[in-house]
């Protein structure tokens, strides 16, 4: 059914205090409500919420499984509804047309909020979000449609969103795990050659930079058609995910070694400004690895690889 909804009986609007906001941060904004004509306001109320976009290939991947191979399905684990915190403005207040109204409120972000993140797949998305509820009889005495006031389902008479992003600290842990060592050096030996990977260090601000160094070590001779380190992401929301190579880096090409000959190459790897740190979430994951691979001709590569993290920043 389509409904129409008459004009809002109040300007509204939210001004956010412009300062890096972190989780267990508080939230700084104003609420301004300019109302039309003389009116009472019922309530007035602003939400801090998170919105987790939860991607599917099918409406059968979203559901529990019913059934298993001679035994019952076992209960799905009840998840967490999305963060979000509330406050009331105003309740029962006489407004006056045309004054200026304002409301300073201050909301604290969950000490266990997940992050901003704005992704191909992956999308958390922190908003303020003020609504008005007008008396019902103040309405109607003013023209407007009576049918909308006593519709019992009907919402509230003006709204204004305002995102707010909420960065990534750099707690340099591992997405799900245990935490990353400083400085990472890892190795994997094989039957032709030995290749190590050494970071500087194990995390990194969005925009910014991954130093470190790619050894390797020929037991035989070794051609390879080109030595590289590459900074992929992993990134996921239900059902959907993808592999993206962030940054590349050729270090030797082609890649021609001696037996018992050592070869040490430098990189520097750049993370992508936009809004993706390493994260898991309840729908969400994203995670950041740096790969070291020999890339051989007609044979399986030769590769490292060491987890990072990716924290966001101003």
């Amino acid at each position: 059914m389509l409904r129409t909804n008459p004009a809002s009986a109040v300007d509204l609007t939210v001004a956010v205090a412009n300062r890096p906001i972190y989780a267990g941060d508080c939230v700084t904004a104003e609420v301004t409500i300019i109302p039309r004509y003389a009116l009472t306001v019922a309530e007035g109320r602003i939400r801090l919420a998170q919105t987790e976009l939860l991607r599917i290939d099918s409406a059968r991947d979203a559901l529990p499984p019913l059934h298993h191979s001679r035994r019952r399905a076992a209960a799905p684990t009840p998840t967490p509804p999305p963060a979000s915190v509330d406050d009331i403005l105003v309740r029962n207040a006489a407004l006056d047309a045309g004054v200026e109204y304002r409301y300073p409120v201050q909301l604290q972000v969950p000490s266990d909020a997940a992050p901003t993140v704005k992704g191909k797949h992956a999308r958390i998305i922190w908003e303020l979000e003020a609504q008005i509820s007008v008396r019902a009889d103040d309405a109607i005495a003013t023209g407007q449609s009576r049918r909308r006031w006593l519709n019992l389902s009907r919402g509230p008479d003006a709204v204004c969103r305002q995102e707010v992003v909420v960065f990534a600290r750099p707690d340099a842990a591992a997405v799900g795990g245990a935490a990353l060592p400083e400085r990472p050096c890892v190795c994997r030996s094989h039957r032709s050659a030995s290749i190590k990977l050494r970071l500087d260090a194990s995390r990194v601000v969005n925009g910014g930079t991954l130093d470190g160094a790619v050894s390797i070590q020929a037991r035989t001779a070794l051609r390879a058609r080109a030595v590289r380190v590459e900074l992929v992401r992993w990134e996921r929301s239900g059902t959907r995910q993808a592999r993206v190579m962030a940054d590349t880096q050729v270090l030797h090409q082609p890649a021609i070694l001696a037996a018992g000959e050592t070869a040490d190459w430098p990189f520097r790897l750049r993370a992508p400004a936009p809004l993706l740190p390493s994260v898991l979430a309840r729908h969400t994951f994203v995670g950041w690895q740096v790969r070291a691979v020999i890339a051989r001709r007609l044979l399986p590569n030769i590769d490292v690889v060491q987890m990072v993290q990716v924290y966001t920043g101003p």
